[in-house]
C-alpha cells in the first residue's frame, strides 16, 4: 500500500524523466508533513491544545512512520506540528521513500551526470499507481465526495506548492477554492481535520524557513 508520502512523490516527479517539479525544500517538507498526516490517519497521533501528542504508540509496520512515532513518544512533551516537520525534513527520508517505490517496481532508478555532479532520477516504471491516484484526485477536485486520504494528500500538495504543477489543466482559482473546501470539510472528524490543518500550516512555515536559510547562506557564501 502506498503511503501519503509515496503518493506525494509520484505527483511531484515528472513521469518521463523522474525530475521533481518543485524544489528540494518544498518536497522534503511535504514528505515530512505527509508522514505526520499518515500517523494522524492511523490514529497514532492527535492534536491536543494545538500540539501533536501520541495517541497510540504501537508500530505501524512502516520504518519511517515508526521512527517518527517513536521520536514523538520519546520526546516526552507535546509540540507543534511545525517542530516535527522541521525535524523530519531530511533528504534521507525522501531517498528512502523513493527506494521503496523502486523496490515496489513503481519507479526506476537512473543515474546521470550534470557537469561533474552525479544525479539520480526516478522515472516511472509502472504508471498504473499514479494513474489510479490521479483519477481519484481528479474526481474529488471535480466535485466528488472527498475521502480521508485524498483530503489529507491534497492539503499537503497545496502546502508544498505542488497543486498548480500537478494539475496544470485545472483553472487556478477553481483549484484553490476546491482544495480549500475539501480540506475544511469534516471528512475525518474534527480532531483529525485539525491535525491536517496544523500540518498544512507547518509545512508552509517550514518551507519558508528553509528557503530563507538557503538564500541567506548563498548570499553570505556559507
Amino acid at each position: 500500500m502506498l503511503t501519503l508520502a509515496d503518493e506525494l512523490l509520484l505527483l511531484a516527479l515528472r513521469e518521463q524523466d523522474g525530475v521533481a517539479m518543485i524544489g528540494s525544500a518544498e518536497l522534503d517538507c511535504g514528505v515530512a508533513g505527509a508522514l505526520l498526516a499518515e500517523l494522524a490517519l492511523a490514529e497514532r497521533v492527535r492534536l491536543a491544545d494545538g500540539r501533536i501528542a501520541v495517541a497510540d504508540a504501537s508500530p505501524t509496520g512502516d520504518p519511517d512512520l515508526d521512527a517518527l512515532l517513536a521520536r514523538i513518544a520519546a520526546d516526552g512533551r507535546p509540540r507543534k506540528a511545525e517542530h516535527w516537520v522541521n525535524k523530519s525534513r531530511r533528504d534521507e527520508v525522501r531517498k528512502r521513500r523513493l527506494a521503496r517505490l523502486v523496490a515496489m517496481g513503481v519507479l526506476e532508478e537512473r543515474e546521470r551526470r550534470v557537469l561533474f555532479v552525479k544525479r539520480t532520477n526516478y522515472p516511472e516504471r509502472d504508471p498504473r499507481p499514479e494513474q489510479e491516484l490521479r483519477a481519484r484526485l481528479r474526481a474529488v477536485l471535480g466535485g466528488a465526495p472527498a475521502d480521508v486520504r485524498s483530503s489529507a494528500l491534497l492539503a499537503i500538495v497545496h502546502a508544498c506548492r505542488l497543486d498548480r504543477k500537478a494539475f496544470p489543466d485545472v483553472d487556478g482559482k477553481v483549484l484553490r477554492a476546491r482544495v480549500k473546501e475539501i480540506t475544511e470539510e469534516q471528512w475525518a472528524g474534527r480532531a483529525v481535520a485539525k491535525v491536517i490543518a496544523s500540518i498544512q500550516a507547518a509545512v508552509m512555515a517550514s518551507i519558508s524557513a528553509a528557503v530563507i536559510a538557503s538564500t541567506t547562506s548563498a548570499a553570505t557564501g556559507g
